[in-house]
């Protein structure tokens, strides 16, 4: 069966020389030529898969599922068959598979398991000018595996082809040994840009983009000829807000007497971001029926990574959901921030691929030229490193510093992920991984997750962790409706599921959630009734299957800890999630705010969708998942926790500082450093024992019964000066 006659046809005779002469390889060429459908089939029917599959990673999930289905289905098979895809939680392949599309982080993980990657004849990293964290490690991995070392033991030579549409291809050629660099040419039509005015540089932390956007997308659906419309917000969220406001819109247009095309008689509207279904993926790309406009709302995953046919007019919110390094909490939080120049040119681009389009920016030339950065920030410069920095030392690679990496990170950053992985116990201080973080690397899961579930599995009572990992793991369950009146019914039913297990634990409601869904006879519509996402929640399921088998794997191993515990299920569940979170605790500080204990010492308020918001004065010490910053930081998916089991933890996050483990980075430890910080950590031991009176006093105003105590006078005091006052407040806990 042939395929599309895209621009990459021209090319194909090429492609497969370069690919079969060349162990590194470059082709870069316009989103739309197809270069993520077509070179892998080009390869596969040239013999090249014939050793190995043929590996493709993509930085999203949805990409991956969408471009393996559409090659699937231009092959005439079935999909997990001869073509098949694999992203996390979800592998639809088998030992046949010669065409395997991935996500860049299931490739890594391949790694860990095969560092030769034994099973591939060729690997392909598509999408890499959007340089996510994955594929940048997998740059430098592949470069030193296949470039600089050539292993022994592969039966044939690995050939690697790198893809982008837009990259800085001199200094990735330079990277890669000075590789050839192959160019497809593209099929394009003029784009008008228009800057429609309606967002100024102060409009940065604004959400105003998201009505606006609505009103210039139905401004085009009324006034332009036919052809279907593509709007880029930020996050799920917002796309399904604007999709429903698009909807009643819509709903109310005469067609008569209100739109400016008489062949165009309604608007289909259809979200599209990370989290969809692969059903509904599908309805994306599918041609919308005769004088229907389709009206695509999309994250910025529509901008290189899939190709939807038809689009003639972009509406560009000019802001994208980002995950970037805050250093006032020492946490990585996804913020809305303005794109880069490099990108609106991208997302304007995709109103040109049928015909001639136009592409209406929110923003002012102004906002153009002050808020947006010429190029967009790679992930490895803006986020936290900690998982890649253990993966690369369970592959053996202690010399994280001087790791070929394309962009270095700053070593700060590379110091202070491996101050998180000493405070976790996955590394010790030569910087060698412990058994600890052997396990913790096998969970496709954030470390402190990861933590608290080995901690569960320990005790044998990994049935109270799993389930809330899974959930954590999928989109947010919860449905929180535009409408007043629906947010309130939404809310008091979300109160509910928080009662029915103590009101004062998010992590315990998130396995209460779990745990009735599944019991359910009818999961769905017991999701409708408590206004909560059915899909996310289906999700959770499979997710939970998956971390079992780790979990019964790992369990089987000689060397997997053991543990007992006598508490109540609910205590024991706090106590393992102190064992992964301690890092983030917060203990109150001043009516309902909390100071972090981790170094940065930041004011944090409780967010408002947590079930303990308006609690906060009953509270001393909590845990927390994770923050939104807005004007205040907020944390959010929280637990009150004692100091008692904080106690032996809290000393590991200033045991060792960041600079310390400068020589662990480079791999440069010494016996005479190790003997070093012995002595010194013998006079630390001689210094608190002679102040171990004043270290007791401490340790004793410490206690959780000296805090109640210390709050009972002061309340006792306050009751003295303003009589009416209430009494005693209790800790909960």
């Amino acid at each position: 069966m042939d395929g599309p006659a895209l621009p990459i046809r021209r090319s194909r005779r090429e492609l497969v020389e370069a690919v079969r002469e060349r162990p590194f390889l470059i082709v870069t060429g316009e989103t739309g030529s197809g270069k993520s459908t077509q070179l892998p089939r080009y390869l596969y029917e040239a013999g090249l898969a014939k050793h190995g599959a043929i590996g493709v990673t993509q930085p999203r999930r949805v990409a991956t599922v969408s471009v393996a289905q559409r090659v699937a289905e231009e092959m005439g098979c079935a999909l997990g068959a001869l073509v098949g895809y694999q992203v996390r939680f979800d592998d639809c392949t088998c030992e046949d598979t010669a065409i395997r599309y991935m996500t860049d982080g299931c490739l890594l993980r391949q790694i860990l398991a095969d560092p030769l990657l034994s099973k591939y004849s060729v690997i392909i990293l598509d999408e890499a000018h959007e340089r996510s964290l994955s594929t940048d490690i997998l740059f430098g991995l592949l470069k030193k595996l296949f470039l600089q070392e050539k292993p022994a033991g592969r039966r044939t030579d690995m050939k690697v082809v790198v893809m982008s549409a837009t990259l800085e291809v001199e200094k990735l050629s330079e990277f890669f040994g000075h590789c050839s660099v192959l160019h497809i040419p593209g099929r394009s039509y003029p784009v008008k840009e228009i800057f429609c005015n309606l967002l100024s540089p102060r409009d940065v932390g604004s959400s105003a983009y998201v009505t606006e956007a609505v009103k210039v997308a139905l401004d085009v659906h009324l006034n332009e000829p036919e052809g279907d419309i593509l709007v880029f917000l930020t996050g799920q969220n917002e796309i399904e807000r604007a999709c429903d406001l698009l909807f009643k819109r819509a709903e109310s247009i005469d067609y008569r007497y209100e739109v400016h095309d008489r062949a165009v008689e309604g608007l289909l509207i259809l979200p599209l971001y990370g989290s969809m279904s692969t059903d509904q993926q599908k309805r994306i790309f599918l041609p919308a029926p005769r004088g229907i406009r389709k009206c695509v709302v999309s994250t910025n995953i529509a901008a290189t990574s899939l190709t939807i046919e038809g689009v003639r007019y972009v509406v560009d919110s000019g802001f994208v959901k980002q995950l970037n390094h805050n250093p006032r909490v020492g946490l990585d939080i996804l913020e809305v921030v303005p794109i880069s120049k490099s990108e609106a040119k991208q997302r304007a681009g995709r109103a040109g691929r049928t015909s001639a389009g136009k592409s209406f920016g929110l923003y002012s030339r102004e906002f153009w030229e002050q808020c947006m950065p010429q190029h967009t920030v790679p992930e490895i410069r803006r986020s936290s490193l900690t998982s890649v920095i253990l993966t690369l030392k369970c592959l053996s690679v202690h010399d994280v510093i001087r790791f070929p990496y394309l962009d270095p990170p700053e070593e700060r950053h590379i110091l202070e992920a491996l101050k998180e992985l000493y405070q976790c116990n996955a590394i010790d201080r030569r910087g060698h991984v412990t058994k600890l973080g052997e396990f913790l690397v096998q969970f496709p899961l954030p470390p402190n997750l990861s933590c608290a579930v080995i901690k569960a599995a320990s005790l044998d009572c990994e049935d109270l962790l799993l389930p809330i990992a899974a959930m954590l793991s999928v989109e947010n369950v919860f449905i929180r409706p535009g409408d007043p009146q629906k947010q309130k019914e939404a809310e008091l039913q979300h109160q509910e599921l928080a009662s029915q297990v103590g009101g004062c634990n998010d992590f315990a409601t998130l396995l209460n959630i779990f745990e009735q869904c599944k019991a359910s006879k009818s999961p769905s519509a017991w999701c409708q009734k408590y206004w909560i996402h059915w899909r996310a929640v289906k999700s959770a399921f499979s997710v939970e299957r998956q971390l079992r088998e780790i979990t019964t794997k790992l369990k089987q191993l000689p060397d997997f800890p053991r543990e007992t515990f006598e508490g109540s299920r609910t205590e024991i569940l706090r106590r393992c999630l102190c064992a992964g979170y301690f890092v983030n605790v917060a203990r109150r500080s001043a009516a309902r705010t909390f100071c972090t204990m981790d170094g940065h010492g930041s004011i944090v308020y409780i967010h408002p969708s947590s079930t303990l918001y308006n609690q906060e004065t009953l509270l001393e010490w909590i845990i927390f998942h994770d923050v939104a910053v807005t004007s205040k930081i907020y944390v959010r998916t929280v637990c009150p926790v004692r100091y008692e089991w904080l106690r032996e933890l809290l000393p590991r996050l200033h045991q060792v500082d960041a600079y310390e483990l400068s020589s662990v980075a480079r791999e440069e430890v010494t016996e005479e450093e190790i003997t070093k910080w012995k002595q010194r950590e013998e006079l630390k031991r001689q210094f608190e024992g002679v102040a171990e009176s004043s270290a007791g006093k401490m340790e004793r105003r410490n206690d959780e019964q000296s805090i109640q105590d210390a709050r009972a006078r002061y309340l006792q005091r306050k009751q003295q000066r303003a009589q009416g006052l209430s009494g005693p407040e209790k800790e909960m806990g």
